[in-house]
């Protein structure tokens, strides 16, 4: 028996039930269902005993459209509830969980966690939200949930896989171990092999049958993984060394990453070897991880003999390449063997050549890398070397070690002529290193002040000669009519208000309480036209905030002018906001404007406070 039509006709009567039961009395959706279920009543007395009081109800006048409407919808409901089905169509399997004398009871409502579970095993944006939710409100550790965990291993969005089994998972411990043998696959994908690292972290002992097993049988992924944890398992080091020399690729990558944890003499002398074939690309992140000091050793005395070589012009090319990756395996070597081979090569005259600009550049990275004492007194001894080539280096190693006057006396000549090379690479490095004002804003107000107090003052009489107006604005600091000067010429030259640079200047001259700062933003706004913009950033729509209370009607009228109804309100509101200012003198109205009068409080903290 068909109940689909029941279906339809019980969505139609919740309608009557909702538009009322005054609209019932000749429905033309309940006139169309009425013959199908007539022809339905011929073979099942139920169908006609709908269909009669369907007729009932389309025929009933309003006084009793209420009572023959409920009687629809009661004897509907009640055949409808006749013809649910408990049985599941799936096939019934046993359900696999820890001792539950150990593990807490399920006592929290399907309703919470299922909004987990559909995220965990259905796809779609806005998934990871949730994932973050659940395991902050510890919904993982329901036993309906661990399954749908374990599962989502596989998930197509990286993030999620990763999330489970560096966060989730692992916080489970015992719980999620059945889950994990039972879903594991020895011949599955990247979800298999993170199963099989789940199982040898979690299991009170490690399996080394289940892992040797997972290195012969498995598909590629899960032999990848099993021969990097058999890296616990030093009895192992043969079969680890014979995978070394598999045909794939991926398994003798695994095989050099298990070696490199094993550190022993042979695993040191494969490392090596494979540096030098065309394994080198696999090798390279291997040996950055071993922390054999032999492998380091090994690797700078060849290393000395490329260098010799290109000296030499000597295969000046193959040298060159090989020396590079040498140089990639050495990153987070922090040796004195390691500045001495690296202080040869930038020392030498005949290695700075064409053929090893990429190298030079690698070598000079390495040597601020490894933040020394030796290694930074080398790079700062770099100034003026081989036509200040590596000045910017030298500057940054000045920069921790030097101090502040120092600096300044070594460096500030170098900007003397702003178009020379050694000038562009200190001022690259002065915007890298000092944080920039949107920066300064959302940082800790006492580190901004500490960072740039370690700084000569006299720095700012450079930047104000050179024209570097943003360096500028990211050391004023503390009131300097010099500063003060500078800026109000600049947001004279401006040509727009939505520019960046303009919006700093006008900021560090409203902290410094410039008398002509209001002036200069309500021109830099007229001076755009109705039609400038139709978006303010937080800092540009703070500084009109800032306007005292004497340019509310003329921040009104402008607004009035604007094209953008949605900028003309935002800044309607805002003039609406100054006008309820107190009535003070234009001086004091500047100075309470921008509130830089408490003690102890500066510009950033008072911001973020007005952001928040």
């Amino acid at each position: 028996m068909s109940i689909a039509i029941l279906f339809e006709l019980q969505h139609e009567v919740r309608r009557l039930f909702i538009a009322g039961s005054g609209m019932a009395a000749g429905d033309l959706r309940l006139q169309k269902i009425l013959p199908q279920l007539n022809k339905l009543g011929e073979s099942a007395p139920v169908f006609k005993r709908i269909a009669q009081s369907v007729g009932l109800v389309l025929e009933s006048g309003t006084s009793n459209s209420a009572e023959k409407l409920l009687e629809l919808g009661t004897l509907l409901n009640s055949v409808l509830y006749t013809q649910g089905k408990t049985e599941s169509q799936d096939e019934l399997t046993s359900v696999v969980a820890v001792d539950t004398a150990r593990t807490p009871p399920t006592t929290i409502p399907y309703r919470k966690v299922y909004p987990l579970i559909e995220a965990l095993t259905q796809k779609g944006q806005g998934r990871m939200e949730q994932l973050r939710r659940g395991h902050e409100e510890q919904l993982y550790h329901d036993l309906r949930v661990i399954p749908a965990a374990v599962a989502a291993l596989e998930d197509s969005y990286a993030e999620i896989p990763d999330f489970l089994q560096n966060m989730v998972i692992p916080a489970l411990g015992a719980a999620a171990l059945p889950a994990l043998k039972q879903q594991f696959k020895l011949d599955g994908g990247k979800g298999d092999a993170r199963r099989l690292e789940l199982l040898h972290r979690l299991q009170p002992a490690a399996d080394l049958e289940l892992l040797l097993q997972a290195a012969k049988d498995g598909s590629t992924e899960v032999r990848s993984m099993a021969i990097e944890l058999m890296s616990d398992f030093p009895e192992q080091a043969d079969f680890i060394l014979e995978q070394a020399d598999d045909k794939k690729k991926e398994i003798r990558r695994a095989a050099l990453f298990a070696l490199s944890r094993l550190g022993t003499e042979e695993a040191i002398a494969r490392l090596y070897k494979a540096l030098n074939s065309k394994d080198q690309d696999i090798a390279i992140e291997p040996i950055q991880l071993c922390e054999a000091n032999e492998l380091t050793r090994s690797i700078i005395d060849h290393a000395a003999v490329m260098i010799n070589h290109i000296n030499h012009r000597t295969n000046v090319v193959e040298s060159a390449q090989q020396l590079m990756a040498y140089l990639r395996s050495l990153h987070g070597k922090r040796m004195p063997e390691v500045a001495s081979l690296l202080e040869q090569m930038l020392s030498t005259p005949g290695f700075i050549v064409p053929e090893t600009e990429a190298l030079q550049e690698a070598a000079a990275n390495l040597l601020l890398e490894l933040d020394l004492p030796e290694a930074n007194h080398f790079a700062v001894s770099l100034h003026k070397a081989y036509n200040r080539k590596f000045i910017s280096y030298s500057f940054r190693a000045a920069l921790r070690i030097l101090p502040p006057e120092d600096v300044y006396e070594r460096y500030c000549h170098e900007l003397q002529d702003k178009k020379s090379s050694a000038a562009k690479d200190v001022l690259r490095v002065l915007f890298e290193v000092t944080p920039s004002l949107p920066a300064q804003l959302y940082a800790n107000d006492a580190v901004v002040s500490s960072e740039l107090s370690q700084w000569d003052p006299r720095w700012m009489n450079h930047f104000i000669q050179l024209d570097q107006e943003e360096l500028v604005c990211r050391f004023a600091q503390d009131t300097d009519p010099k500063v003060t000067a500078y800026l109000v010429k600049k947001c004279e030259n401006h040509q727009k208000f939505s520019h960046s640079q303009t919006s700093h200047s006008l900021l560090i001259l409203f902290r410094q309480n410039a008398p002509e700062a209001p002036q200069l933003l309500m021109n830099l706004l007229e001076k755009g036209g109705n039609k400038q913009f139709y978006y303010l950033d937080r800092i540009e729509l703070l500084l009109i905030t800032l306007l005292p209370k004497s340019y509310a009607e003329r921040l009104r009228q402008f607004a009035e002018g604007l094209s953008y109804q949605g900028m003309k309100s935002q800044l309607l509101d805002i003039a609406d906001t100054i006008a309820a200012k107190p009535e003070l003198d234009p001086e004091k109205e500047m100075r309470a404007s921008s509130n830089y009068g408490e003690k102890g409080q500066g510009l950033w903290g008072w911001i973020k406070s007005k952001m928040s």
